[in-house]
């Protein structure tokens, strides 16, 4: 019988766990414990996997598993399926990595050179291990706001495609992105960045923020791609303020890896005078310091926000209650006093914003496609 040292993992310590095998090359003796796990069969590998999977990391745990020699500790079966997934991965980003070249090859003809950001910037950067260290969604990249519209007019002519149609009441123009773009020979969709960021944030990370520090890249002629300093901001602002990790209490295993990979090219305690939610930075710093296991050399800081959003991702995942009304509170305060009051409060002094509210309220389609983020939300929080 196991020791009561080795119990079987619940959902938090299955999270740092995995945290922590994401940064083995800086915690070599982590690797012990690991495969004392391993042969007291005390890791859940059906829960593990799919953890890993829900935050995009399985190629990046197969190659953490496989340099310090833990893959051969691994179920038969799963050690395969682990190195399947990667090679597929591989494949996909090889794939990519040929569609950005045709993108670029559109766009440099017209004297459009895009800013390659998160994913796709990175592994042009050569930020990963190997190419298919990283799972990749979109292909993001950021045009001059002169050429957003032709960036997109040029890539539709090309057999890009709308995955829908631009509802009436918006207005493309002053979208963060162009609506997502897919072409049937080519394996990622794009987005097409006028702003870097929700506008919110543009009065301290915008375009030409970016552009002052931005860089050529060997991998790729006819692009760029945000400085190492920048795509730390850039993680920290998607993670925690688009994606509202900190309201919520969620990271994300796969942002925070890209963090500590570019910790290991610039500091992030240099980024914090360069961050207005400062002390929210502060706290996703201390946090992923403390998931994946790393001393005050990734990161020396804390404060009280991260005792907050480390208080609020421990509720998440040790209550499936706490995490549904918790979400479920906020989304609804949000529609509410933001999406609706807020909205009908800036009609009063903003034309734009009353016609904007206009155009909306007058699109039947405003009404279903409100309905759908509703049902959409309820659904995936069940």
């Amino acid at each position: 019988m196991p020791s009561l040292n080795y119990l079987k993992m619940n959902n938090k310590e299955l999270f740092y766990f995995t945290g922590k095998c994401l940064a083995l090359d800086e915690n070599p003796a982590f690797k012990s414990e690991i495969i004392e796990k391993c042969k007291n069969d005390l890791i859940e590998w059906e829960q593990f996997v799919g953890l890993c999977n829900n935050h995009l990391i399985l190629p990046a745990i197969y190659l953490k598993f496989q340099s310090h020699g833990i893959i051969e500790y691994l179920p038969e079966e799963l050690a395969e399926f682990l190195k399947e997934v990667h090679h597929l991965n591989s494949v996909r980003n090889k794939q990519i990595l040929l569609q950005l070249q045709e993108i670029m090859n559109i766009l440099n003809e017209h004297e459009i050179f895009p800013t390659l950001l998160k994913g796709a910037g990175n592994l042009l950067d050569g930020l990963y291990a190997d190419v298919g260290e990283r799972i990749l969604g979109d292909i993001d990249f950021l045009v001059p706001e002169k050429d957003y519209l032709l960036s997109a007019e040029l890539l539709e002519s090309k057999g890009y495609t709308k995955f829908n149609d631009i509802p009436k009441y918006d207005d493309v123009e002053s979208l963060k992105h162009y609506p997502r773009l897919s072409h049937l020979d080519f394996v990622a969709s794009i987005e097409i960045h006028r702003i870097p960021v929700n506008v919110e944030y543009v009065s301290w990370f915008n375009s030409a923020t970016i552009y002052s520090e931005r860089k050529s890249v060997t991998a790729l002629d006819g692009c760029f791609v945000e400085s190492d300093h920048h795509k730390i901001i850039h993680n920290f602002v998607h993670s925690q303020l688009s994606n509202e990790g900190f309201l919520f209490g969620s990271v994300s295993l796969r942002e925070m890896y890209d963090l500590y990979l570019l910790s290991r090219r610039f500091p992030l305690a240099e980024t914090i005078p360069h961050i207005k939610a400062k002390q929210k930075a502060i706290a996703y710093f201390a946090f992923s310091r403390l998931v994946l296991g790393l001393d005050e050399s990734f990161f020396s800081g804390t404060n009280f926000a991260y005792q907050i959003l480390l208080k609020k991702h421990s509720l998440n995942q040790n209550s499936t209650f706490f995490y549904n009304s918790h979400r479920s509170l906020i989304f609804m305060a949000q529609r509410i006093f933001t999406g609706y009051i807020g909205q009908i409060l800036k009609a009063f002094y903003s034309k734009d914003k009353r016609n904007y509210l206009l155009r909306r309220i007058n699109d039947p389609k405003w009404y279903a496609d409100h309905i759908g983020l509703y049902s959409r939300f309820f659904i995936r929080n069940k």
